[in-house]
């Protein structure tokens, strides 16, 4: 991919926004990426540890015990989830940073990342926020929650109505294009395929365990 005009460039990726002070600020630690799908609490607990750097994507941030990155596509949601770690006095997360595709317009803004221009982008926020840990240095990225199939989400007892399915449902077109997107990236930048692993589902037999 060309990087002409990018602001930044950091293990073949480029784009511009306010990112370059965390380039590379991981290196050498482990990136946990916690999605959204059935099982992500439990993984979460086998997984993570004291030095492991958690990613959460979208609604389940709310939940973890710790999240040091909220990442979502979904800008006004991200606002309102970061709103709710808040702590018992009405206190921001200072600790907790935002990632989004561009600027928020959000309260807090010195508490979010914008990854404007990242090329290509991962369409589904999991992904996105596996490019984001690799672009912060992650030597190792585990996927919890992320299994790329049509499984429930964590409050959820059966799959979602609109039969998304996250690469692997029904909805030929786009679930094809999200996994397709995936593997095309991957057999480009080997190197990133070769940090990433996953607890379960269709990425776990893709990328392997951890």
């Amino acid at each position: 991919m060309g990087s002409y005009g990018a602001a930044w460039e950091y293990r073949g990726y480029c784009g511009a926004g306010n990112v370059q002070p965390i380039l590379g600020s991981i290196e050498g630690r482990t990136a946990v990426v916690c999605g959204s799908a059935k099982g992500v609490l439990e993984e979460y607990d086998l997984i993570v540890n004291e030095d492991t750097v958690v990613f959460s994507v979208n609604d389940i941030g709310v939940y973890l015990p710790r999240v040091d990155h909220m990442v979502s596509h979904h800008i006004p949601k991200l606002s309102h989830w970061m709103s709710l770690r808040m702590d018992g006095e009405g206190r921001w997360n200072k600790a907790t940073r935002g990632h989004t595709p561009g600027e928020t317009g959000a309260i807090k803004p010195e508490l979010y990342y914008h990854w404007t221009g990242l090329t290509p982008q991962f369409v589904l926020s999991g992904y996105f926020a596996m490019q984001i840990a690799f672009c912060m240095g992650a030597e190792r990225i585990i996927l919890c929650g992320c299994p790329g199939l049509p499984w429930p989400r964590f409050f959820e007892l059966k799959p979602r109505p609109d039969l998304f399915g996250y690469g692997g449902g029904t909805k030929k077109h786009n679930d094809r294009n999200v996994r397709n997107q995936l593997t095309e990236e991957m057999d480009r930048r080997p190197e990133l395929k070769a940090v990433v692993r996953s607890c379960s589902g269709w990425t776990e037999s893709y990328f392997g365990s951890p």
